[in-house]
């Protein structure tokens, strides 16, 4: 090992992305069939302006190490 930081590459990107787009919809999948927290998602979208801010922020960082 060389002791610089690992590049990262295309295939890293798009796997956590698609990470986040099954969290998502899995989280969509159980809100349905929960009745208290599809209320709970219903009356605070702030959650779902959470979870977008923290994908950015997960993905700004994975950008600026590969730099």
């Amino acid at each position: 090992m060389t002791g610089s930081p690992r590049r990262v590459r295309d295939r890293d990107v798009l796997l956590l992305m698609a990470g986040v787009v099954v969290a998502v919809l899995l989280l969509n999948v159980v809100s349905g069939l929960v009745p208290g927290i599809d209320r709970l998602f219903a009356s605070a979208p702030v959650l779902i302006i959470a979870m977008v801010a923290i994908s950015g922020l997960v993905l700004y960082r994975v950008v600026r190490r590969s730099r």
